[in-house]
């Protein structure tokens, strides 16, 4: 694993190596998500990645922009989350400097044409449809706005839909201006790397043409918690599904290794303690699961099931007992060692791709700045000690719990 990091005209960019790979992935990371919204534009930076596929300088339509990248793609895609948007282009070894050239090109040279913006709209609204029709995504977007409440760390990243078609071409324009900036992107070129000589250079000339610095900062995190620990959304389904939260550790904090080692014992896995016990002894759930979520702002515990509309009051009483229990028995050196192990294993097998490879390093350079190797991070697990990964099971008492579901 052997990562060089370069800053070409102003423009950071990770050259991350697998000799033997038989793809390349190109990556464009920016910190433009959902956080950096108004009421009103709420909705805007999903949109504007959807429209940087429409229209640039040189592949001058959203048909010509799909043919280059479907005669030699393997996989294309973008994303939008609260803290960033991600876009990629993953192929051929032998075409990643057209990788560069779409990318660069939507993101640059975007023309937000105004028939294709007015036509996308609606496009975006049988999105949003979409989702709503999705009780697994309605449950945490509905969970995610109750716990954080009426700001941009709450809202949807899809919503609403009154808010989309009444976006301009300015709109776009000045989201785009403030946030895709030199300053406030990671271009990330990884796997089997051909001339990369030649590829710094058409990285510096085409992306070094952006605004040198954003004109936004992160907003604050507002420590907002309802006071009520239960709440339900009424929506007709087969099942409820539910959402336990309790207040975790953001990415920034030592303790998120802990946490980890805690979510491995409490929820992954078939293993795993709330599944032997919720659906293996008791039958409750076909589903349960849990993690521990860590952004640059804020971390939780999450705890997600789904379960039977008619023996609802019943089931959440005893979900309640159980994650009582558990949280009442010490993790054994057993599981601690098991859930170390398991993070060894996994971590090493999640970068054998150039596009996993890619993923696990934009984020550690695009918000800390620095790409740590494997043996660093792994280094971090294996200083927890089991009374650290203890020490967290108060942080699942009832009283900490906050709990939201679809009925």
């Amino acid at each position: 694993m052997n990562f060089d990091i370069k800053v070409l005209n102003w423009v950071t960019t990770i050259f991350a190596k697998m000799p033997d790979s038989n793809s390349t992935t190109v990556q464009v990371l920016v910190k433009a998500g959902s956080i950096y919204e108004t009421k009103e534009t709420n909705w805007l930076s999903h949109f504007l990645e959807h429209m940087f596929f429409k229209w640039g300088k040189k592949y001058t339509t959203p048909k010509i922009v799909a043919e280059t990248i479907e005669a030699f793609w393997w996989e294309c895609n973008a994303f939008t989350s609260t803290e960033y948007a991600w876009y990629y282009v993953k192929s051929s070894p032998d075409y990643t400097s057209i990788a560069v050239d779409v990318l660069a090109d939507m993101m640059v040279h975007a023309q937000f044409n105004h028939d294709e913006m007015e036509r996308e709209k609606w496009v975006v609204v049988q999105e949003i449809a979409m989702y709503e029709d999705n009780p697994q995504r309605q449950v945490w977007n509905k969970q995610k706005e109750r716990y954080y409440g009426d700001n941009s760390y709450g809202w949807p990243i899809l919503w609403p839909a009154s808010n989309v078609l009444s976006f301009t071409q300015d709109h776009l324009f000045t989201h785009q201006k403030a946030l895709y900036t030199k300053d406030n992107l990671v271009v990330v070129v990884a796997g089997a790397i051909p001339k990369q000589d030649e590829l710094e250079a058409q990285i510096s000339e085409l992306f070094g043409e952006l605004p040198a610095s954003t004109t936004l900062v992160t907003p604050p995190l507002q420590g907002y918690k309802p006071q009520e620990h239960e709440n339900f959304f009424e929506k007709w389904t087969q099942q409820n599904h539910v959402v336990f939260c309790a207040p975790g550790f953001s990415n920034n904090d030592e303790n998120r290794y802990a946490a980890k080692i805690l979510w491995k014992v409490l929820g992954w896995g078939m293993s795993s303690r709330l599944f032997q016990q919720i659906r293996e002894k008791k039958g409750l759930c076909y589903y349960v699961w849990a993690t521990h979520s860590d952004d640059q702002a804020d971390g939780n515990f999450l705890i997600y099931a789904w379960m039977d509309k008619a023996k609802w009051d019943w089931w959440r009483e005893a979900i309640y007992e159980e994650i009582t229990k558990i949280a009442a028995w010490d993790v054994s050196q057993e599981e601690f060692t098991k859930a170390l192990w398991n993070i060894r294993w996994s971590t090493q097998m999640w970068i054998e791709t150039s596009d996993q490879l890619a993923d696990f390093a934009w984020y550690q350079l695009l918000f800390k700045w620095r790409v740590r190797t494997l043996p660093e991070i792994l280094k971090d697990y294996e200083k927890v000690t089991l009374d650290e990964v203890n020490w967290l099971w108060n942080k699942l008492a009832k009283e900490s719990l906050w709990a939201y579901w679809i009925q």
